[in-house]
């Protein structure tokens, strides 16, 4: 029987107890940094404050100039199971996944469910001592719980408006080095964010705003961290009536009648 070979989408898990951390912020810049690179990129927004939502409808009325993102307001869903599955298929096709997740429990069925089909997680850091508390435990709990140790995966952190460097991010440093957690990049405490929120973009595409330059590197530091965590794999989908999506199964199928004819 033919088989057909596609490549695994990377699914990245933008994630923190703490709500106001900048989970939303990190999440449309992720995903436009890799659609910048021509990459087919999706953003599933499980927020019920659905602002990313709202920031991939702003970009969707400039789609001419900006480079195409499928954004999914998957909070909508009826029930958890058929909205992870909706967005599996609607997403086939794609490179990279970015998850913008609620501020929820470690212990809560959604977040278990997101963890487990992550490949990469990325927790926001604000610098306030009260941020620092909530992320260290939230931490924590990600790196005892029962999901993450059947299957551990990278986690990187990321300082989020980071004004000056202070003892309490130092201190979070610390204890970040002592759980094997790599501090991967830090964002200025900068308008240019908000800006580029406003306009359904990312700073890495603002190439005439100074102050978004200035944060060119740091996203290319998480981008390629990202992708030297996660390299891509390749899957081989059986060709027929399976659970394959309609794409892929289409692919197969058309392959299938091609070796009949030649043979």
């Amino acid at each position: 029987m033919d088989s057909t070979k596609i490549s695994s989408p990377r699914h990245i898990l933008v994630a923190n107890g703490k709500g106001g951390c900048g989970k939303t912020t990190v999440a449309t810049n992720l995903a436009a940094a890799y659609a910048s690179t021509g990459q087919q990129v999706a953003l599933w927004d499980y927020d019920p404050q659905a602002s990313t939502q709202y920031w991939a409808e702003i970009r969707h009325a400039r789609e001419e100039t900006c480079a195409p993102i499928e954004a999914l307001a998957s909070f909508k869903g009826p029930r958890l199971r058929e909205t992870l599955s909706f967005s599996r298929r609607a997403s086939e096709g794609c490179d990279v996944i970015v998850i913008d997740a609620p501020s929820l429990s470690t212990t809560s069925a959604q977040f278990e469910n997101l963890v487990r089909m992550s490949d990469v997680i990325v927790v926001p850091v604000m610098a306030s001592s009260i941020d620092i508390r909530a992320s260290k435990r939230f931490i924590t709990d990600l790196l005892t719980h029962r999901i993450y140790r059947a299957r551990p995966r990278p986690i990187g952190v990321v300082g989020n408006r980071i004004a000056t460097y202070s003892a309490n991010y130092e201190k979070l440093e610390q204890f970040l080095a002592c759980s094997g957690i790599a501090t991967i990049s830090q964002f200025r405490d900068t308008p240019v964010y908000s800006e580029a929120a406003d306009q359904g973009i990312g700073v890495i595409e603002m190439s005439d705003n100074r102050a978004a330059r200035r944060e060119y590197r740091a996203w290319h530091t998480l981008t390629s961290w990202i992708d030297e965590q996660t390299p891509r794999q390749s899957a081989t989908t059986q060709a027929g009536p399976r659970a394959a999506g309609r794409k892929v199964q289409h692919r197969a199928e058309t392959q299938d009648r091609t070796h009949k004819n030649n043979a």
